[in-house]
């Protein structure tokens, strides 16, 4: 009895055997590779924007300048101040009181500053007017309070402030002197104290004092050469010198 040989085929050759059921078949052929991404482009860099910029905006018109304004009206003076108007109106009551005593050439001018009245008296009538002054009891300035002097180039004035004790008020009263030959009437015989401010005005301004009892120098010796106040004088040609060349 034939026995019935199980016959395996065999593949062609080239040909893998066939896979167990249940078993992918396997295969000679490599394994796929995965694919290469490709390499990134660098950026492209913009070209250069050669547009011109824009023209600038014109520049508005300027605006026309107004007209000149019209010149501002001027101020209107100050108005008085009333300590000068009432100083004013009392030098001219005294300078009226004077003139009905002394004659109307005695005071050459009134005027006034802030409260005080203020006369100019002619210098032939100086020491008979400031004796007036002291002497009327509705006057009464029986006190000196300031005696100076001032060169002003064309003359020599001599101030005095004087004060009533009695009635609590002030004057002042000047008079003027040429420069050359300066003279006056000494007060001497109405204000005693006044020597030295005499002597004083002598020595720097040169100003020679009819009636004084002891018109010399006070601050310089007697050979001094010139007046230290005038406005001529000179510190190099006025300097004397003494024997041995002391000063």
């Amino acid at each position: 009895m034939e026995t019935q040989q199980d016959v395996v085929e065999t593949p062609a050759s080239g040909t893998a055997p066939s896979a167990p059921e249940g078993k992918a078949p396997a295969t000679n052929s490599a394994p796929p590779t995965a694919e290469r991404a490709p390499e990134s482009a660098a950026p492209a860099v913009p070209a250069p924007d050669t547009t011109p910029p824009p023209a600038p905006a014109a520049k508005p018109a300027a605006t026309a300048k107004p007209a000149a304004a019209a010149a501002k009206p001027a101020k209107p003076p100050a108005p008085p101040d009333p300590r000068v108007v009432a100083a004013t109106a009392t030098a001219e009551e005294i300078r009226a009181s004077i003139a009905a005593h002394l004659g109307a050439d005695a005071v050459e001018d009134a005027s006034a500053t802030k409260e005080i009245p203020i006369l100019r008296i002619a210098r032939e009538k100086w020491r008979q007017t400031v004796e007036f002054l002291k002497d009327r009891p509705e006057h009464a300035y029986n006190y000196v309070e300031l005696f100076a002097g001032t060169d002003y180039k064309d003359y020599i004035e001599v101030v005095v402030y004087l004060y009533s004790t009695e009635h609590g008020s002030y004057i002042h009263v000047k008079t003027r002197t040429p420069r050359e030959d300066a003279s006056l009437p000494s007060l001497t015989p109405v204000f005693a104290g006044v020597n030295w401010e005499e002597r004083e005005v002598y020595d720097l301004l040169g100003i020679h004092f009819e009636g004084h009892p002891d018109l010399r120098r006070i601050m310089m010796w007697e050979e001094w050469n010139g007046h230290p106040l005038r406005k001529d004088y000179s510190d190099f040609e006025n300097v004397p010198s003494r024997e041995g060349g002391q000063y």
